[in-house]
């Protein structure tokens, strides 16, 4: 039932956000824009991005250094695997899907691997929100998007600094923990205990200052290629912006990605990406076109090179799911 609800859910507000993205747009215009894009630019915009892909696999192995040492060609097949999990389930499942298939494969607590992931999302965020801040530095933005950057701001540094409390103080906040576990009955209450204490190994990257500082530099270096595709795919449409442009266009469309949605974040990046490009004079249109491009560049090679590394790995849908 739940995963019916869940479904339901995020198809309803994918379709709300197409609505809005695309209810002023000439769907013709769309069309032949697409039709008549150069697409020579294509294939160097998707290996800036697959480069990226490769920054975050080496990020990933910081986080993972205080629970096992592993390799980022080891990691640059789960993490594919996680985005093509994303990619075709709903709400975000990849990251289940990456702790499941990383702790099979190198026998490693799943929850424990799970909260590197939680790290890794809040120093996207963090990257998100200092690509805003540099931005609005100088250029005024427009109120919703200040309010944005100030929603930002106080959920990623927030989760920042309670994830230091906590790791600062990890005895008093297993302690704490135990206080409300006493009253579940059986050993359930002991295992809730190892679970709580083993997702807190995951958080230990951030008790190191070079380690603090090894995950946001790969975290800015992974999504500078994200912004450097969004821009040499630009080459592919007839509009020229600065690269800060899709810079901004990559942190509000992904920051977008947050809401619940449909798989593949349908309606919820585009959105985002099509309000911040006509925001900066791009035609509705062609915003939309050149962001429809952008999107199935981002979805499609990721997910077929993500199904053949399942396959690589002798894992099946059915595992992926359970893993869910």
């Amino acid at each position: 039932m739940f995963r019916k609800w869940r479904f339901w859910l995020g198809l309803v507000v994918s379709l709300a956000f197409l609505y809005l993205a695309f209810r002023q747009v000439d769907l013709a215009s769309t069309w032949g824009a697409i039709q008549g894009a150069n697409y020579l630019f294509l294939l160097p915009a998707v290996v800036v991005y697959f480069v990226g892909v490769w920054v975050r696999a080496v990020r990933w192995r910081y986080l993972l250094r205080p629970i096992k040492e592993t390799s980022p060609s080891r990691l640059f097949p789960v993490v594919v695997i996680g985005y093509m999990a994303n990619d075709i389930l709903p709400v975000r499942m990849g990251e289940l899907v990456r702790a499941y298939v990383l702790g099979e494969k190198e026998r490693v607590s799943k929850t424990a691997i799970l909260a590197t992931i939680v790290v890794e999302r809040v120093f996207d965020g963090l990257v998100m929100l200092a690509f805003m801040v540099t931005i609005s530095a100088f250029i005024p933005l427009e109120p919703w998007l200040q309010q944005i950057t100030r929603l930002a701001a106080a959920l990623f540094l927030g989760f920042l600094a309670v994830s230091f409390v906590v790791v600062s103080s990890r005895r008093l906040t297993v302690s704490l923990f135990g206080m409300f576990t006493r009253c579940l009955p059986g050993t359930l209450g002991q295992r809730a205990n190892r679970l709580f204490a083993s997702f807190l190994e995951g958080f230990a990257v951030l008790q190191s200052p070079g380690g603090v500082a090894a995950v946001f530099s790969t975290s800015l270096l992974a999504w500078l290629c994200e912004g450097s595709m969004y821009y040499l795919l630009m080459f592919s449409f007839p509009f020229v912006q600065p690269f800060y442009v899709f810079l901004l266009t990559t942190a509000v469309a992904n920051l977008g990605t947050l809401v619940p949605s449909s798989p593949g974040y349908v309606g919820t990046f585009d959105l985002p990406a099509i309000a911040v490009l006509t925001l900066f004079g791009v035609e509705k249109s062609l915003a939309a076109s050149y962001t429809l491009v952008l999107h199935a560049a981002l979805l499609l090679p990721v997910t077929l090179l993500g199904f053949y590394y399942l396959w690589r790995e002798g894992i099946t849908l059915g595992q992926v799911s359970r893993a869910r």
